[in-house]
């Protein structure tokens, strides 16, 4: 069979935001598109720790110092509490909701990611299995992204905050030096999810998102772009057959390819 590659749709395509959540392929069988992710309505903040365990201490953090702020900043009682509790469903997120994960309740990534960061009229679920507890008194999802615009809309705009406030909050980010193209490689792992698929997990930081290259042995190469993590690849080979299936990746960095081609990982996915 002559191997078929799939091109990718520009970046520049009209209509398409880096946040938009679109995916891009050049296949026309709406079957094989992969679902498009929620939109997130928070842009990354440089005071957070890109690591997990430094945004649970950064959390920890601002939920115990901020009720401090209250009278000093002018902040209204009720939404300093408000902002509170958010924190606290976040910290259960990261910690202890991510912390019980096992290998059969990888598709609960996707739970943390909605209940922080996608702000709808419904309330935080902690799903796909029995969640660890004690669990927070739940709030409406996006509660990461509400103590980002709380901290914008808020406490950065009140008459007596000052540097010495935001480096005590941990508002007060460290200046960031551009990364070097000629050495930044993308850091990513295989996992396998729900129905047999696997799943690219990459590491986003400053980047707008990253391409992936696929080689699907006799099925051809296929691409993709991926503006935020992770990216599970919606194909498998034929039922009772199995195929080793390669995968790099690159950064997209302010709208152009970026830095180096990541090495090549396999996985071994059988169809079912």
């Amino acid at each position: 069979m002559e191997a078929r590659y799939l091109t990718m749709a520009r970046w520049d395509q009209p209509g398409i935001t880096w946040d938009s959540g679109v995916r891009y392929d050049a296949t026309d069988d709406p079957a094989s598109q992969p679902e498009s992710k929620p939109k997130k309505t928070m842009r990354r903040q440089a005071y957070y720790p890109s690591r997990i365990g430094d945004q649970v201490v950064w959390l920890q953090n601002f939920k115990t110092k901020l009720p401090n702020y209250t009278t000093p900043l002018s902040l209204d009682a009720t939404e300093v509490a408000a902002r509170v509790l958010d924190a606290e469903n976040a910290i259960y997120g990261l910690d202890d909701y991510r912390g019980a994960l096992g290998p059969g309740t990888q598709g609960c990534y996707a739970c943390i990611d909605e209940n922080l960061y996608t702000e709808a009229a419904m309330d935080v679920a902690w799903t796909g299995f029995a969640a660890p507890t004690p669990i927070p008194a739940a709030v409406q999802k996006g509660c990461l992204a509400r103590v980002f615009d709380y901290i914008v809309n808020q406490i950065k705009t009140a008459a007596a905050y000052t540097d010495m406030v935001g480096e005590d909050l941990g508002l007060v980010g460290a200046a960031m030096a551009p990364p070097d193209p000629a050495t930044t490689v993308p850091e990513f792992s295989l996992r396998l999810t729900t129905g047999g698929k696997v799943e690219v997990v990459w590491t986003k930081g400053e980047f707008d998102g990253v391409k992936l290259e696929f080689d699907l042995g006799a099925a051809g190469l296929k691409s993709d772009i991926d503006l935020r993590p992770n990216y599970v690849l919606n194909w498998l080979p034929d039922p009772g057959q199995s195929q080793v299936v390669r995968v790099r990746l690159q950064y997209l960095y302010k709208g152009e390819d970026f830095g180096l081609w990541s090495e090549w990982q396999s996985w071994t996915l059988t169809g079912a």
